[in-house]
């Protein structure tokens, strides 16, 4: 089997049966909760987008409460995929810029604004001040916040612990990004959020694949065949796959563990 085969395999789903499932988990965990409101982060990027797209599939669009957070430096193309996405559903969403609070913080560094790490550590507070944003607005709204990450982030660690990766319910952590893009497909997601590059806009010209090192595919044909067909690593590099990509995916899914789990509650 070839990998265009297995990419097939891993895409190849019924995403109305998928959407019927996720539909019904969320207004189950939502009635066990005693919830009516949601509220989301929106970014442009296709991952909130499905996710806009499934709450409104879900519930009454008045239960729906989508929040974009722009930093300074977020491209002027998130703003207008943001109005894009958001006229298409006919839903109104809110803005809260976090630029004040996050160069309030910031502006006593003396590393340059250029240096990687500030990037990152910008990047990274920048994750966090917008789930501080969410969770304050549900309890505002009494609200559930609503995740948008994917499996293929979650395997990687290519999210921000109490940042991206926190929420109360995430209804696409079990899909891959190659499926995400497919289930957009299905959900009439504009074709222009569907086919940009995938970035968490952290800075300009930032990239999801470049900061990872490894580009998705690869990610989810390695992830798909080592977790889901319990493939041995010699039997994965058999199939033309590099062994350093091998080990890229599965020392990231190690070293990220604790991205995944609860706090640790010491034992005395």
């Amino acid at each position: 089997m070839d990998k265009e085969k297995i990419l097939k395999e891993i895409i190849t789903k019924s995403w109305e049966e998928i959407l019927e499932k996720i539909v019904k988990g969320l207004r189950k965990e939502f009635k066990k909760r005693n919830f009516e409101n949601s509220v989301i982060g929106l970014s442009g990027g296709i991952d909130s987008s499905v996710v806009l797209a499934i709450l409104v599939e879900t519930f009454d669009r008045k239960n729906i409460k989508p929040i974009f957070m722009p930093y300074r430096t977020t491209s002027k193309t998130s703003y207008e995929d943001v109005e894009i996405l958001t006229k298409k559903f006919g839903i109104k969403y809110e803005t809260v810029d976090i630029t004040p609070q996050i160069d309030a913080y910031f502006n006593s560094e003396k590393e340059k604004p250029d240096d990687y790490m500030l990037k990152l550590r910008i990047g990274n507070k920048c994750a966090r001040e917008r789930m501080s944003v969410l969770f304050d607005r549900a309890l505002k709204y009494k609200a559930l916040v609503i995740g948008t990450s994917n499996r293929s982030e979650i395997i990687m660690g290519y999210g921000t612990i109490f940042g991206d990766l926190a929420c109360s319910i995430n209804p696409i952590g079990k899909l891959f990004k190659t499926q995400i893009f497919e289930f957009a497909k299905f959900l009439n997601i504009p074709e222009r959020i569907i086919l940009k590059k995938p970035s968490a806009d952290l800075w300009v010209g930032q990239t999801d694949e470049g900061e990872m090192g490894i580009d998705y595919k690869t990610v989810d044909i390695i992830s798909y065949l080592y977790f889901d067909k319990k493939y041995t690593l010699k039997k994965i590099e058999k199939l033309g796959i590099e062994k350093e990509k091998i080990l890229k995916v599965l020392s990231s899914f190690e070293k990220n563990r604790f991205k995944r789990e609860l706090p640790k509650i010491l034992k005395i």
